[in-house]
């Protein structure tokens, strides 16, 4: 078992190559961070989302993919928007949770009551 020292230790080390400082005993973020900077910094969290999240979403990636589109494929013209609410158990929460676990920066679960929403054209199912 680790000593509070060693554990201390372990998250300033595990803190600081995700880029973060330590001074005077609190976290601070470097200056000027560029949008790659912050996506750099959080991607240590995003793959222990992925890790943890894969079981359950893994065996449905194939369809889920589906719904996504490429950037090339989209022309932000032509789209006609449609919100939609995700409802649990369904198939709109295996996808929101699926492309939650690639955004680069992570989703935090929080605290409180949540709404899951996203955006899709209407004619299509792609997010």
């Amino acid at each position: 078992m680790k000593s509070l020292s060693q554990l201390k230790n372990a998250v300033i080390q595990s803190l600081s190559e995700q880029g973060y400082r330590i001074q005077n005993n609190m976290i601070c973020l470097p200056d000027n961070l560029t949008k790659a900077d912050y996506r750099a910094m959080n991607k240590l969290a995003v793959q222990r989302n992925i890790e943890k999240s894969a079981p359950a979403v893994r065996p449905h990636e194939n369809r889920l993919i589906r719904y996504i589109a490429d950037g090339k494929e989209v022309c932000p013209e032509s789209i006609c928007p449609k919100i939609v609410s995700v409802k649990s158990n369904s198939e709109h929460e295996l996808l929101f949770r699926y492309a939650c676990l690639h955004w680069s920066i992570p989703v935090s679960s929080g605290y409180g009551r949540r709404l899951r929403l996203f955006f899709c054209a209407a004619c299509f199912a792609v997010i």
